[in-house]
């Protein structure tokens, strides 16, 4: 019995020491890419691998790393963690050792690495929509370092916007399986998924191909965005939790705030079609910034207690990272519609302030926390 007891108290070390690792490897990528970011746009230096790869080592090297390692936690599998681990080196190799080919090929790996994850959680748990709707926004993450590696990084960061939209709509899909929505809603559903993944198809052949896709893509992507704002307002369980108290009301604005800026997101991109000067861009920092890091304020008390076997305690000014987030984001896009380099500056600094303001806030909620 003794032996047994030993052998299982070594695999929970090794995989505390596992989970340590890719998250401190995330945090690295997360600095990294936003000292990337606050360099391009004037505030001091970067290694010139984050300030040439400052959205791939965000989108890969962190957010790869991060819903990696999420899925290998929930899968409870010791191969499972090299996912993340290959994420996370994959942004090291951009920033660090200034190897974007290396970077790529790691990527590219942990990519397939998820779709495997998610394959091996239909395999042995079972198929559901929601799965088949993260894992194919795990094949976008690969089609887009398939797209960045062959030198079409538009239709790269699309692939990676769906990557990132796909996956979070799969799991709101999931928290809503208890509740009954009417057919219309669920084939809806469905059809939005679809569509984001024409468009992901159509950007990638005509980057590659010379198609002459590119605005149609583009129209379908921002109209897919569009119609999942709505449908997520409307159908998703947060905003009737708008004024809940303690963390279920803190993640309920979170979330809201971040479908009202994919809606915004989306209009942007519509009117970018229309050449409506800077649209596009301020479309992408919408999305990226509003909607996905709004996702990431209001998941993180629910997550946390899976990683890092913590239930964090409630912290009240935690709530006010959202707003500083969202303010600096305005600030952004009427800088980038009037052209004032200095509001993009300072909306920078706001957006780093955001992000840091909630990073402590969970480090001060886990400091007094119970374990999980």
């Amino acid at each position: 019995m003794k032996p047994s007891v030993a052998s299982s108290s070594s695999g929970v070390t090794l995989r505390r020491m596992a989970v340590a690792w890719c998250a401190l490897l995330a945090a690295a990528n997360l600095l990294q890419g936003l000292g990337g970011g606050l360099a391009r746009l004037g505030w001091g230096d970067a290694a010139p691998g984050a300030l040439g790869l400052h959205g791939a080592v965000m989108v890969c090297g962190f957010f790869g790393a991060l819903i990696s390692l999420e899925r290998a936690v929930a899968l409870r599998h010791a191969w499972g963690y090299a996912v993340p681990l290959l994420a996370g080196l994959g942004g090291l190799a951009a920033w660090a050792i200034g190897s974007a080919s290396l970077a790529l090929g790691l990527w590219g790996l942990a990519s397939g690495g998820l779709v495997g994850l998610y394959l091996w959680a239909g395999h042995t748990r079972a198929w559901s929509l929601h799965l088949a709707v993260e894992a194919l926004g795990a094949a976008c993450w690969g089609l887009g370092v398939a797209a960045w590696a062959l030198n079409a990084p538009e239709a790269a960061l699309h692939a990676w916007m769906a990557f990132l939209v796909l996956t979070i709509a799969g799991e709101r899909r999931e928290l809503m399986q208890m509740r009954r929505l009417p057919r219309g809603v669920r084939v809806g559903f469905v059809v939005m998924v679809g569509a984001a993944l024409t468009a992901v198809l159509l950007g990638l052949a005509d980057a590659l191909a010379g198609t002459g896709g590119r605005a149609m893509a583009t129209a379908i992507w921002w109209g897919a965005c569009a119609a999942l704002a709505v449908w997520l307002l409307r159908w998703d369980f947060a905003p009737r939790q708008w004024a809940a108290k303690q963390w279920p009301g803190h993640t309920a604005q979170c979330l809201c705030i971040g479908y009202g800026w994919l809606g915004i997101a989306a209009l942007l991109g519509l009117a970018g079609l229309a050449n409506v000067p800077t649209a596009t861009q301020a479309a992408g920092h919408a999305l990226w910034l509003g909607f996905v890091f709004a996702m990431v304020f209001g998941h993180a008390p629910i997550i946390l207690p899976a990683l890092a076997r913590v239930r964090p305690a409630y912290v009240a000014w935690a709530r006010g990272a959202i707003v500083v987030l969202s303010a600096s984001l305005v600030l952004r896009i009427v800088g980038l519609m009037a052209g004032h380099a200095s509001a993009l500056s300072w909306a920078a600094a706001g957006h780093a302030v955001a992000i840091g303001w909630f990073a402590l806030a969970m480090v001060a909620s886990m400091w007094t926390g119970t374990k999980a």
